[in-house]
């Protein structure tokens, strides 16, 4: 009797103790990392300002990416420069200009510069960026988490990065790139984002 009432005791506190072990939630930083490095590719429309010595350019955009790194990039304003496009293929690179209705097809080096607009690109940085930062920021009414990386190498116009995404959503608000002097070159505000769509494969192929 008492190895019977032994052996029910035990199995009673292997339940319980099963029971106490629950999987603890992930943290809103863990979701976020989740979610980007997790991502096969993303479509956004997404205002891009270029900032240089000469002032401000702004131009809308529409983006096409994947993970493997090919990617497609739209202008859809101003006037003066829709309809242009950019496409790498994983391989090469084309230019269209409609207006000149030529392509510019070229093969390029192994570059990562060449990707720094596209958040695959900024992930890989921020996994490898030693001491990076996260903070917690308002945003157009929204609250973000903020995570910052080091863009490698010794180009002064590319040093770091940040990127916003939304505290409720999980979604990228704002994309921002520095250089070494802490002055903003790049900012892409997406308005619209989809992770994971289901891309038409000719969306990354270039056409002789």
């Amino acid at each position: 009797m008492k190895k019977a009432v032994s052996i029910c005791l035990s199995l009673l506190l292997l339940l319980g103790v099963s029971g106490c072990t629950k999987e603890e939630p992930l943290s809103e930083l863990e979701t976020i990392q989740k979610q980007l490095t997790e991502m096969e590719g993303y479509y956004c429309t997404a205002t891009l300002t270029r900032t240089s010595n000469k002032g401000e350019t702004v131009y809308g955009t529409k983006q096409y990416a994947k993970s493997t790194g090919e990617y497609r990039l739209e202008l859809t304003s101003p006037e003066s420069a829709a309809g242009n496009y950019t496409i790498f293929d994983g391989k090469q690179i084309c230019q269209y200009n409609p207006r000149l209705d030529s392509k510019l097809i070229k093969d390029v080096p192994e570059s990562q510069h060449r990707n720094e607009l596209f958040l695959g690109q900024f992930i890989k940085n921020y996994m490898q960026s030693e001491g990076v930062g996260v903070e917690a920021a308002a945003l157009d009414e929204s609250e973000c988490i903020v995570m910052e990386a080091v863009i490698p190498g010794s180009d002064s116009a590319l040093a770091t990065e940040k990127l916003w995404v939304d505290r409720g959503t999980f979604l990228p608000k704002r994309f921002v790139l520095y250089d070494s002097n802490g002055q903003e070159r790049y900012r892409m505000d997406y308005e619209e984002f989809v992770y994971n769509p289901d891309f038409e494969e000719e969306l990354f192929q270039i056409q002789e």
